[in-house]
């Protein structure tokens, strides 16, 4: 009987990601046949955890090259710092305008369908005045993740989170 339903619970998941992929895809702009470095301004309409928000059209963004403790969802309790870096991500971006770069190489949507981006903070100037990622590992709220040391920022990213461990900041201050 468990195996019957294991059997089953398996087809369901694929016949969901069946009619999840042409779903997603709908909502993705076609982002295949930019050039690396490409990138675009958009506003911050919600904060969804340290690594993902929503934009003002709707599009999910995951953040590139870092990974966040995860807050609580039903049946599973909050990673330690999860609250923290949702908190520390939504008073730095939300409702504000920002930049996403993208990387091809990374591709342009995760699994989910969401956007894979560095996201920078657009300053009153117009101008790049805060690198989201940079900030959330400098805090100790997020990990080096999903990235390769030929990508771009590796370096910067492992010394800024082998920096927050050195000084026991955020999520690496363990007693």
């Amino acid at each position: 009987m468990v195996s019957k339903m294991n059997s089953i619970q398996r087809s369901l998941r694929i016949f969901y990601l069946l009619i999840a992929i042409p779903i997603f895809s709908s909502y993705c702009q076609d982002f295949n046949s930019l050039s690396y470095g490409y990138s675009q301004k958009a506003k911050v309409a919600r904060v969804i955890d340290g690594d993902t928000f929503v934009l003002s059209d709707s599009q999910r963004v995951r953040i590139l090259g870092i990974d966040c403790p995860e807050i609580a969802k039903p049946g599973k309790p909050a990673q330690p710092f999860g609250e923290e870096v949702k908190q520390k991500t939504k008073s730095l971006i939300e409702g504000k305008t920002i930049k996403l770069t993208f990387e091809k190489e990374a591709g342009y949507h995760d699994f989910f369908g969401r956007l894979l981006a560095h996201v920078w903070l657009v300053g009153s100037n117009n101008k790049d005045s805060l690198f989201l990622q940079a900030e959330l590992l400098k805090a100790g709220l997020a990990r080096v993740r999903f990235y390769s040391k030929q990508k771009r920022y590796y370096g910067i990213f492992k010394n800024l989170e082998r920096t927050a461990k050195k000084n026991k900041v955020g999520m690496w201050n363990v007693e």
